[in-house]
């Protein structure tokens, strides 16, 4: 699964270059996989870039979820909330988000969407 998935972020590497997404994709990409330290490399790229520019929120929450911050992720789905990211309406489905599904802030993150149940 990640050997593709890396295929697939290469293709794209080519086509569109290094930058923010990319470096979001593949600190996910690498930290799912288990090599965190390369996807640490990749995340450090882009605090260096969001210190100067204001960088999306959800290219952060990529990048964090791969790393395994579940406080910075949830800072960056609270970010994408209040600027109305429609990542949101994902929140419910979308299994990256699993490390998170118990955390009450979540929960709560959920309800403020219209997503609870």
């Amino acid at each position: 699964m990640f050997t593709q998935a890396l295929a697939q972020i290469e293709s794209w590497h080519r086509l569109n270059g290094e930058g923010p997404w990319y470096w979001s994709w593949q600190a996910y990409i690498y930290g799912r996989a288990g090599q965190l330290e390369r996807a640490r490399r990749e995340l450090e790229k882009l605090e260096k870039v969001s210190r100067h520019e204001q960088v999306n929120p959800v290219i952060m929450l990529w990048a964090h979820l791969g790393v395994g911050d579940k406080e910075e992720a949830l800072a960056d789905l609270e970010k994408a909330y209040s600027e109305h990211f429609g990542i949101l309406t994902t929140l419910k489905v979308e299994p990256a988000f699993d490390p998170l599904r118990s955390d009450p802030r979540f929960q709560d993150l959920l309800r403020r969407v219209g997503l609870a149940q």
